[in-house]
């Protein structure tokens, strides 16, 4: 606690610049996303919200609900207000109160959502807000000791360039100095959740009810999508449902395989239907069948484009570069567009947003419905959309799954890498590497594609890590990607050939 205190006292201009990631911020809890950092970072954004005049999106997403479900003081918020909301890790309490000081401070007026999922959040910024900002504390999928931030600014998931902009505001004297309380702003506290599934709820075509598991990895989408499902009609069984900010039981990271055993364990002995893992803020999804399979996201955008596009023919459906290929023939076998983007959540937004495309999704959970929904990424409405299908189509999971192109393909693969070397190694390797007779797509990272099997190598923007991935046709196809891989990248990396 001592090197807490010590901490709080820095100067504003120890930020660390590393924490400032491709599309958040995120790093260490208490020495690089410290209270002081919070409450600068929260003057910084807080100067931006009360001195750019809020403007009608040229494009929106969509425009808010013409009888909007949420009541005072949300629906009738100033202009220069802004939403806070946090996750359940053991630094996020002390983090977001230091980050709501810094708002006041500049004259925002927050409004406090306390313990929420960021779909929750997002669901108050399009819905009750004239300014549509909103900050959530968070470090999502990342283990117990980071932390971190996803902002949102009149609507927008501020990224790139503009996140970057936000150091040298932080690291501005001036910024810090007191304000007259005059022009301090105010904060209240309101409660979204309750108004977030009363929305799902209404607006859910379910017919029937589903035996579920629920794996909360003890975050705080658990006790929230127990409560859905349970609102929905359905037998939802919890899984460390529990809130507990240290993650005993497993990281709230559903992209790793091993952080899935104990659900897929539960789906069985339960004789469930499916069961649904959510990450640390709820944005994300992984399922689970009642055969106790690992229901991929590409794989579920498979199935969610087939429904969209069914009424939605010709629409573009936006993926990242880490999904199957298989992901775009469906699409444009059912009559579709795809478009292929950067990995990333505020990368799919946009795209989706630009496209004004029904859904977009990522390899990681990530899925974005624009129909029926607000075009932000929600893991909870995604699970509920898959049951609606389900129902129409009146077929377990797995039968669905079954009728999908199989192909052999990995999980995520990561390659630890220093923070401060990942780009530049990733620029390396563009130069240096040489793929005869293949499609070599640029767009994020390395994604080397052939006409049985592609491969992928990129920077991860939320870990210290390169990420690799690869599909094939089938176990000879897949042996030989690898092996180029290996070949290629060995130069370079020197234990690539024992991580693939």
């Amino acid at each position: 606690m001592d090197l807490v205190k010590e901490r709080e006292h820095l100067s504003p201009a120890h930020i660390p610049e590393l924490v400032f990631r491709d599309y958040d911020i995120r790093g260490l809890a208490y020495s690089e996303i410290t209270p002081q950092f919070a409450k600068s970072l929260g003057r910084a954004l807080g100067a931006l919200i009360c001195n750019t005049p809020a403007e009608p999106l040229a494009n929106p997403i969509k425009e808010p609900l013409a009888n909007s479900p949420l009541e005072p003081p949300i629906e009738n918020t100033p202009k220069h207000s802004v939403y806070v909301g946090r996750d359940a890790r053991l630094s996020s309490t002390r983090l977001a109160a230091a980050l709501k000081d810094g708002l006041v401070a500049c004259g925002c007026n927050v409004i406090d959502l306390g313990e929420i999922t960021t779909p929750a959040l997002n669901f108050a910024v399009h819905h009750g807000t004239q300014s549509g900002n909103g900050i959530m504390v968070t470090a999502s999928h990342n283990p117990a000791t980071y932390n971190g931030f996803k902002i949102i600014l009149q609507h927008q998931v501020i990224s790139g360039e503009t996140l970057q902009q936000l150091i040298p505001m932080m690291r501005d004297e001036n910024l810090h100095l007191d304000k007259p309380p005059e022009s301090m702003g105010s904060l209240v506290e309101a409660d979204i959740v309750s108004q977030y599934l009363d929305h799902i709820v209404d607006i859910s075509r379910l017919e029937k009810s589903f035996k579920l598991v629920v794996d909360g990895a003890n975050s705080v989408p658990g006790p929230i999508a127990t409560q859905l499902f349970d609102r929905l009609g359905c037998l939802a069984f919890p899984l460390y449902c529990d809130i507990d900010g240290s993650f005993p039981n497993h990281p709230p990271n559903p992209a790793d395989e091993k952080n899935l055993v104990d659900l897929q364990r539960h789906v069985i002995d339960q004789q469930a239907e499916l069961g649904l893992a959510f990450d640390g803020d709820g944005d994300r999804v992984v399922v689970i069948s009642g055969r106790g399979r690992i229901v991929w996201p590409d794989q579920l955008m498979m199935i969610f484009a087939r429904d969209v596009l069914a009424h939605q023919p010709g629409a573009d459906i936006v993926f990242d570069v880490k999904s199957s290929s298989r992901l775009a023939d469906i699409i444009r076998r059912h009559g579709g567009n795809p478009v292929m983007c950067k990995t990333g959540h505020a990368h799919v937004r946009k795209q989706v947003h630009d496209n004004n495309s029904p859904l977009g999704g990522e390899f990681s959970g990530h899925i974005f419905f624009n129909d029926r929904w607000r075009g932000f990424d929600d893991g909870l409405y995604a699970a509920v959309r898959l049951l609606e299908i389900l129902c129409q189509r009146q077929q377990t999971l797995d039968q669905v799954i079954d009728e999908l192109e199989t192909s052999v393909s990995t999980a995520e693969i990561l390659l630890p890498v220093p923070e401060e070397e990942k780009f530049e190694l990733m620029k390396t390797l563009s130069a240096g590497c040489q793929f005869p007779q293949a499609h070599v797509i640029c767009l994020d990272g390395l994604r080397v594609e052939y006409p049985t099997a592609w491969g992928l190598i990129r920077a991860s923007n939320t870990s210290a890590n390169l990420t690799l991935r690869f599909e094939a046709d089938d176990e000879d196809a897949m042996a030989e990607v690898k092996e180029v891989f290996r070949k290629e990248l060995s130069p370079f990396i020197n234990n690539i050939k024992e991580t693939i």
